[in-house]
């Protein structure tokens, strides 16, 4: 009898320790729920941003918002990467929490390829084909022409009628990069023979595009050689497989 009354003393015991445990956790959660939410200690005072070359620091806090001053965990993080998304200058965003009040965000932007003429003024794409911005001079990249478009969205890839033109013409943008040649303009508007104006008298036909590096290395041989003679107008042809040729024009 006195074993049993033993045992029931001792279940009660755990059993009120068991309940003083869980109001202690209760009180921390709560303790600690008080300091994340209602203090400033989890309040966002900087964010660190990385990658940016193109845009200043106050051009990415525009697009996020600035969330400095909020509270840390309280920022909802995909939110603030859909804003910085919606710059047209920047291709991905990652952005990371740094205990206690600092955001890391770290960005990689597009980078500006070539201008395409629009009703007197000019917009730049990357080299994937997306709008960036409009601008009412060439900004000293190259120039395409020959493209057909109704009209265009920056953000957007540019929708053209015929985008075989303008995958062609950006593979030349990013062939030209390895090549220092000076092009003044890249025409498309016949795929089957493109041609390079490289000054108002001096152009190259470059034909369809194809062995794009040998074409071009070709060109810039070719170009030392008429720069060395002090010839600057005339028609370049490498069109075809076969030898290229120079042809002078009044």
């Amino acid at each position: 009898m006195m074993h049993r009354n033993n045992s029931k003393v001792e279940r009660r015991i755990k059993k009120n320790r068991v309940k003083a445990i869980l109001l202690i956790l209760l009180l921390l959660c709560t303790v600690t729920s008080i300091i994340i939410l209602k203090t400033d200690i989890f309040y966002i005072k900087t964010l660190e941003i990385n990658g940016n070359k193109k845009l200043s620091k106050e051009d990415v806090l525009t697009y996020a918002e600035n969330a400095v001053g909020y509270n840390i965990f309280k920022i909802k993080l995909k939110k603030v990467r859909e804003n910085l998304l919606r710059n047209p200058y920047i291709k991905t965003a990652e952005i990371q929490r740094k205990l206690p009040d600092q955001l890391m965000i770290e960005i990689i932007e597009r980078k500006e390829a070539a201008v395409v003429p629009f009703m007197g003024n000019y917009f730049i794409i990357d080299d994937e084909g997306i709008v960036l911005k409009g601008d009412t001079h060439a900004s000293g990249l190259k120039v395409i022409t020959g493209l057909e478009f109704s009209n265009f969205m920056e953000g957007s890839m540019l929708q053209v009628a015929d985008q075989e033109q303008l995958d062609k013409a950006l593979l030349i943008v990013k062939a030209m990069e390895g090549v220092q040649i000076d092009v003044k303009e890249i025409d498309v508007t016949n795929k089957k023979n493109i041609i390079v104006r490289l000054n108002d008298n001096l152009y190259c036909k470059l034909g369809e595009g194809n062995n794009l590096n040998y074409k071009l290395q070709l060109l810039f041989n070719i170009l030392s050689d008429l720069q060395s003679k002090d010839i600057t107008r005339g028609v370049i042809d490498i069109s075809h497989e076969g030898y290229p040729s120079y042809r002078p024009v009044e």
